[in-house]
């Protein structure tokens, strides 16, 4: 018999499902769809099985690509863009979502082989503007940040393991844990954890690259910012966790570093719910290249669309 599933789809339940990866009989959440003889997803929305069978004829749903108009570009730091892309309104909710992300790619190039992820910084709602910040490193980014226009595939929303415990925590004390550049996907998280009636502390590992715009955008949300070093006084952090009474901790940084900050929470509470971002390789965002595949409990796991407990992906990561 076939093991349950505790995977859950990102895309699971929404426009985008069934997928290509159901309709190819390779679905993340339903057994059936795999060929199980019984049903063991444990998946309480709509039934995936059911809506394969009814729309098995009918195209899959795809994301599509618009041509956005850039509104501003500038270099905040040495190689580091800050871009305003206007965007179509109906885009607007679900990029405020938090882990979302887009595609980029260069309005020349027709291959989708030339599209960029890119987390979404922040939403202007009023103007319909996407923020992003793009670093110029190869063929696909670096035409970015000197086009007057971008092609945009959106939305995609697995940018962030652990986004039930971001979405379920109401009325706590949370932290947010800032390092290097994957900072850029922590505004839409701090904006939830508000929203639902959340205190939030925000600690920055002062080692770490700092982003200036990122700061001031928490600053404006009517936060204060701790700077710390993790090497020479991570004591400050554990002491306010224990202090706040945190229930909740968003650890923003490459692997290496929300390791560590995984080490502290655990030192001192393993139940304090634990979030980090998906730094894993995405190159198609719909679990067909394989790029993004990790090893976990030795199962293979396609994360630019499984949504995963942060806690656990950190814990048996191959």
């Amino acid at each position: 018999m076939e093991k349950p599933n505790m995977q859950f789809c990102a895309d699971a339940g929404g426009q985008y499902c069934p997928c290509h990866l159901a309709h190819s009989g390779d679905c993340i959440k339903c057994s059936l769809i795999r060929g199980g003889k019984v049903c063991n997803c444990k998946w309480q929305g709509v039934c995936i099985y059911d809506q394969l069978k009814h729309d098995k004829i009918v195209p899959v749903k795809e994301r599509e690509e618009t041509l956005c108009k850039i509104v501003e570009t500038k270099e905040i730091d040495n190689n580091i863009y800050f871009i305003k892309i206007e965007i179509p309104k109906k885009m607007i909710n679900s990029l405020c979502e938090p882990g979302a992300y887009v595609f980029l790619k260069d309005k020349n190039r027709e291959d989708s082989i030339f599209n960029a992820p890119i987390s979404v910084m922040d939403i202007d709602e009023k103007n319909n503007i996407l923020e992003v910040i793009v670093i110029p490193r190869g063929i696909k980014t670096r035409p970015l940040v000197t086009a007057d226009e971008v092609m945009l595939k959106a939305p995609y929303f697995n940018g962030i393991f652990g986004q039930i415990e971001i979405k379920s925590n109401k009325n706590k004390n949370c932290l947010v844990i800032l390092d290097g550049l994957s900072q850029v996907n922590s505004i839409n998280v701090i904006k939830r954890l508000i929203r639902n009636g959340n205190h939030v502390g925000v600690f920055i590992n002062e080692k770490g690259k700092r982003l200036n715009i990122v700061e001031e955008k928490i600053k404006e949300m009517g936060l204060n910012i701790n700077y710390f070093n993790l090497d020479e006084n991570k004591e400050l952090l554990e002491d306010y966790i224990i202090k706040n009474n945190i229930s909740f901790i968003y650890s923003c940084g490459l692997i290496p570093f929300n390791k560590e900050i995984l080490n502290i929470v655990d030192g001192i509470d393993d139940s304090i719910k634990f979030a980090i971002p998906n730094n894993n390789l995405i190159c198609c965002g719909e679990g067909i290249c394989g790029a993004c595949t990790v090893r976990l409990k030795n199962c293979k796991v396609k994360t630019c669309k499984a949504q995963l407990n942060g806690r656990e992906f950190l814990s048996n990561l191959k």
